[in-house]
C-alpha cells in the first residue's frame, strides 16, 4: 500500500499521503538507491530532513508539504540533479533557502511558502531555467531584494512572495518573463516604482503588488498585457493618474487602486471593459465625474470610488449594472438626485452615498433592491418622505439616512425590515410619532433633532436588543413607558 517496486523489486515510489504517521524521517533509506517518488504530504511527521537525502539522486519529486517537519533545508538536497518538483511549504523550517539551490538544474517546480525561513533568495535561482513555479511567500523574516537573476528563470509561470520581508524594487529583468501569469508579491516592503517592463510580460493574467510601498506612477505599458485579468495596487504610494492604457486589458476582470496618491479623471475608456467585475478607486485625489460610460460595464458586482473628490451626479444609467451588489461613493462632492434606475440594480446588497451634496427624494423603488442589507446616505441634502416601499426590504440591517432634509412621517412598514439592528435618522425634519411597531431586532435608534411628537408607546418594551436610544431634541409629550425596563441592554 502506497510503495511501488519496477521489474527488479526495486523500490521507486513510496507515496503515503495524509496517512497519520508521526515520527520523524529516517536518515537511513540504503535500500531505496533507486527512490524517484516520496510523497508524505500531511502525514503529522516532525523532526528535520537528514542530510542523507542528498545521497538519492535518482530522485524526481520529493513532497513533504503539510507536516511540522523543522531545522533547516539541508544543503545536501541541492546534489538531487534530476529533481523535478519540490514541495516543503507549510511546516516550521528555518534558517536560509540553500545557497546552491541553482544546483537543481532539472527543477520545475519549488514550493517554500508557509515556514519560519529567513535571509535572502539566493542568487542561484537564476540557473533554474526549467523553472516554474516558485512559492515562497509567509515566510515573514525572508529578506533583500527579489535577485535581477530571476529574469533568467524564462520559463517561470508563477512567482510568489507575499507576506515576507522583501524589500528594494521590482527588477526590470521581470521583462524576461515571457511566460509568466501570476505575479505575487503583496503585503512585503516592496520600494521604488512599478518597472515599465512589465510591459513585456505578455502572459501576464494576475499582478498582486497591493500592501506596499511602490511610488511613481503606474506605467503605461500595462496596456500591453491584453491577457490580464487581476491588478491589484491597493495601499501603496502610487502617484499621477490612471493610465487610459488599462482600457486596453480586455479581458481585466478586477482593477484595485484604492488607497493610493492618484489624481486626474477615471478614464472614460473602462466604460469598454466588458469583463470587469471589480472596479476600485476609493481613498485618492481623483476629480472629475464618474463617467457614464461605467455603465456599460454591465458584468460590474462592484464599483467603489469612495473617498475621493469627484463631482457631478451618478450616472442616469448606472441601473444597467444588474450584477452590482455593492456600490460606495460617499466622501465625495456629488450633486443632482440618486437616479431611479438604481432600483433597476436588484442584486445590490450594500449602498453607501454618504457625505455628498444630493438633492431630490429617495426613489420609492428602491424597494425593489430586496438584497439591499446595508443603506447609507446620511449627510447629503436629501428632501421628501423616506417611502413605505424601504418596508420589502427584509434583508436590511443598517440605516444611516441621518443629517438630511426628510420631512413626513417614519413610515409603519418599516416594522417589515425584521433583520433591522441600526436605525439613525437624526437631524431631519421629520414628524408624526415614533412607530408603535419597530423591527425587534434593533440594536440602536437615534431619532434625535427632528420634531416627533405624541408620547412614546409602551411597546418600546418588546425591543430587547435595543442597547442605544436617542431621541433627544423632539416634541415628546407624556411619560417614559415603564416597559422600556425590558429593554435591559440600554
Amino acid at each position: 500500500f502506497g510503495v511501488y517496486c519496477n521489474s527488479q523489486g526495486d523500490v521507486i515510489e513510496i507515496n503515503l499521503k495524509a496517512l497519520s504517521l508521526q515520527g520523524s524521517l529516517p536518515s537511513n533509506f540504503q535500500s531505496l538507491k533507486s527512490l524517484k517518488i516520496l510523497i508524505l504530504s500531511s502525514t503529522n511527521i516532525t523532526g528535520t530532513i537528514p542530510k542523507e537525502i542528498g545521497d538519492y539522486k535518482e530522485l524526481i519529486f520529493v513532497d513533504l508539504s503539510g507536516n511540522s517537519l523543522s531545522g533547516e533545508i539541508p544543503e545536501e538536497i541541492c546534489r538531487l540533479s534530476k529533481l523535478q518538483s519540490l514541495f516543503l511549504h507549510t511546516n516550521f523550517f528555518e534558517g536560509n533557502i540553500p545557497f546552491n539551490i541553482g544546483n537543481l538544474s532539472s527543477l520545475v517546480n519549488l514550493t517554500l511558502y508557509d515556514n519560519h525561513l529567513s535571509g535572502e533568495i539566493p542568487k542561484s535561482i537564476g540557473l533554474l531555467n526549467k523553472l516554474q513555479v516558485f512559492r515562497a511567500g509567509g515566510n515573514k523574516n525572508l529578506k533583500g531584494e527579489i535577485p535581477f537573476e530571476i529574469g533568467n528563470c524564462t520559463n517561470l509561470l508563477l512567482l510568489g512572495l507575499a507576506e515576507t520581508s522583501i524589500s528594494g524594487s521590482i527588477p526590470s529583468s521581470i521583462q524576461m518573463l515571457k511566460r509568466i501569469k501570476t505575479i505575487a508579491i503583496y503585503t512585503t516592503l516592496l520600494s521604488g516604482s512599478i518597472p515599465q517592463e512589465i510591459g513585456n510580460c505578455s502572459e501576464l493574467q494576475n499582478l498582486y503588488l497591493y500592501q506596499n510601498s511602490l511610488s511613481g506612477s503606474i506605467p503605461t505599458q500595462i496596456g500591453e498585457l491584453n491577457k490580464l485579468k487581476s491588478l491589484l495596487l491597493w495601499q501603496n504610494n502610487l502617484v499621477g493618474t490612471i493610465p487610459e492604457e488599462i482600457g486596453r486589458c480586455k479581458e481585466i476582470q478586477v482593477i484595485d487602486l484604492s488607497e493610493n496618491l492618484l489624481t486626474g479623471s477615471i478614464p472614460k475608456i473602462l466604460g469598454e471593459l466588458s469583463n470587469l467585475q471589480e472596479l476600485q478607486l476609493s481613498v485618492n485625489h481623483l476629480s472629475g465625474i464618474i463617467p457614464p460610460e461605467i455603465s456599460n460595464c454591465t458584468s460590474l458586482t462592484q464599483l467603489e470610488v469612495d473617498n475621493n473628490a469627484l463631482s457631478g451626479e451618478i450616472p442616469h444609467l448606472i441601473g444597467n449594472l444588474r450584477s452590482l451588489n455593492l456600490f460606495f461613493a460617499w466622501q465625495n462632492k456629488l450633486t443632482g438626485r440618486i437616479p431611479d434606475s438604481l432600483s433597476d440594480c436588484q442584486e445590490l446588497q450594500s449602498l453607501d452615498l454618504s457625505y455628498n451634496n444630493l438633492i431630490g427624494f429617495i426613489p420609492p423603488d428602491i424597494g425593489n433592491c430586496t438584497s439591499l442589507y446595508r443603506l447609507r446616505l446620511n449627510h447629503n441634502r436629501i428632501s421628501g418622505s423616506i417611502p413605505n416601499e424601504i418596508g420589502n426590504l427584509k434583508s436590511l440591517d443598517f440605516v444611516d439616512i441621518s443629517s438630511n432634509h426628510l420631512v413626513g412621517e417614519i413610515p409603519p412598514t418599516l416594522s417589515g425590515c425584521q433583520n433591522l439592528e441600526f436605525l439613525d435618522l437624526h437631524s431631519n425634519s421629520l414628524t408624526g410619532s415614533v412607530p408603535d411597531s419597530l423591527p425587534k431586532s434593533l440594536q440602536l435608534i437615534d431619532l434625535s433633532d427632528n420634531r416627533l411628537s405624541g408620547e412614546l408607546s409602551h411597546t418600546i418594551g418588546s425591543l430587547v436588543e435595543l442597547s442605544k436610544l436617542n431621541l433627544g431634541k423632539n416634541q415628546l409629550s407624556g411619560r417614559i413607558p415603564s416597559e422600556i425596563l425590558s429593554c435591559t441592554k440600554l
